[in-house]
């Protein structure tokens, strides 16, 4: 039976995926570009939704609206498991979120890479796989945040992001506030416009998601669950789910995954973006690649790009902060054998 908590889990995930199709949210891209044309843009709107999600999410657990995870620090794992992430997102064209949304676009490339990511999601989960990779689980430190640490408050590290957030940002905007980008001939008018045709600016598509990103803390935790967005673990769930019907563990985060697809359907089809597409074999390979890689990574670093980058570094946890630079790392190493130094030997 579908509880309230299940609805408000599936209803956030459809605004999530409507905004991060519409707004081209796309974190891999993002990384790429700031290693191949020194572009931050997506790096600061990676930023501004974890110092959205920050400042609500400390204000909601202040006042009990929010319970912070606990536990310690799997260093090892997070860092292996990141570096795997970012090499199967260089592979794949996206991380595991932007794979989902690009699915629902109908591309058959990330219609792979995510079947890829849900399989490895699954398996890495199982106890064989479990016991293989226990040497890199195992090794965990105590302090779980940055703020434990270095024995500071939260309100300071909030401090200190936010300022940060907000200088990037207002360099960025001045840099580029002569830049001239040119409008395409509306055909639509009024909200329907700005839904489906306007171009949205990635910042605004950042605020938007950070917001959602902050209700899902306590939209989760009405249906038990201590956390915000994530979909490395209810793509496991799905896997059971599809193959043998068990709804035993399929909660708030797998209707929140489901909302996700069925939000970038519908944004893919209001925009007239949705076509069946396929990019060749050997593209579709490289995003079964990518998507095993993703699954694996993940499962290993404790969260996918959206649990980890997004979420988890929001509370300064040291698994969200750590995964990042890994899955930068991981991407570089990728991008730079497949498109910098093949076009170097030519």
């Amino acid at each position: 039976m579908i509880s309230l908590s299940h609805l408000s889990g599936l209803f956030l995930g459809v605004l999530l995926g409507f905004v991060m199709q519409r707004g081209r949210f796309c974190l891999a891209g993002g990384l790429r570009d700031l290693y191949l044309f020194r572009d931050s843009r997506m790096l600061i709107a990676i930023l501004i939704v974890i110092s959205v999600q920050s400042i609500g999410l400390f204000t909601f657990s202040y006042f009990g609206i929010a319970q912070l995870p606990g536990g310690a620090f799997p260093w090892l794992a997070t860092l292996v498991g990141g570096l795997l992430f970012g090499m199967g997102m260089a592979f794949a064209g996206s991380c595991s979120t932007g794979a989902y949304y690009r699915a629902a676009e109908g591309l058959a490339g990330s219609i792979i890479a995510v079947g890829g990511f849900i399989v490895a999601s699954w398996l890495i989960r199982r106890p064989v796989a479990k016991s293989f990779f226990s040497p890199v689980t195992t090794p965990t430190l105590d302090s779980a945040t940055i703020t434990q640490t270095f024995n500071i408050p939260p309100y300071i590290a909030i401090f200190i992001l936010v300022l940060l957030t907000l200088v990037l940002v207002t360099r960025y905007l001045n840099k580029f506030k002569s830049v001239k980008i040119p409008k395409m001939k509306a055909r639509k008018t009024g909200i329907v416009h700005i839904l489906f045709e306007a171009r949205w600016h990635p910042f605004i598509s950042a605020l938007i998601i950070g917001i959602i990103a902050l209700l899902a803390w306590p939209s989760s935790l009405a249906d038990g669950r201590v956390g915000g967005l994530g979909i490395s673990g209810p793509s496991a769930q799905l896997f059971s789910l599809i193959t043998s019907g068990d709804l035993k563990f399929f909660n708030w985060a797998g209707y929140l995954l489901i909302g996700i697809f069925a939000g970038a359907f519908i944004a893919a089809k209001g925009s007239r973006e949705f076509r069946m597409r396929s990019p060749g074999v050997p593209v579709m390979i490289k995003s079964l690649a990518g998507g095993l890689l993703m699954g694996v990574g993940s499962g290993l670093a404790g969260g996918c790009m959206l649990g980890n980058t997004l979420v988890n570094t929001a509370w300064f946890s040291w698994q969200g902060w750590a995964f990042i630079p890994c899955i930068i790392l991981g991407s570089w190493i990728i991008s730079y054998f497949t498109i910098i130094r093949p076009q170097k030997i030519k």
